[in-house]
């Protein structure tokens, strides 16, 4: 197999330091992928609240200037939502 070609590389490690190293980086890049995975549902759930807010205060700019035509209007663009 694979571990044979090994010593080459790591000549003091032997086949079972090599499967314990590659469990370890293993385990390592599986926590590190779950880590990227939090960070992107926490982005999104941020992505989201912002987008909230943006909304309601849109509809309150809307609100202040609707005898301007609301927010749309004055910064002149078609659909702003």
């Amino acid at each position: 197999g694979h571990l044979h070609s090994t010593p080459l590389f790591f000549p003091w490690l032997g086949a079972s330091e090599l499967e314990k190293v590659l469990v370890n980086v293993s385990v390592a890049i599986e926590i590190f992928g779950y880590n990227i995975a939090d960070a992107i549902m926490a982005l999104q759930e941020e992505v989201s609240q912002l987008s909230r807010i943006t909304l309601r205060n849109i509809m309150a700019l809307d609100t202040l200037l609707a005898s301007q035509g609301g927010v749309c209007t004055i910064i002149n663009t078609s659909c702003c939502m």
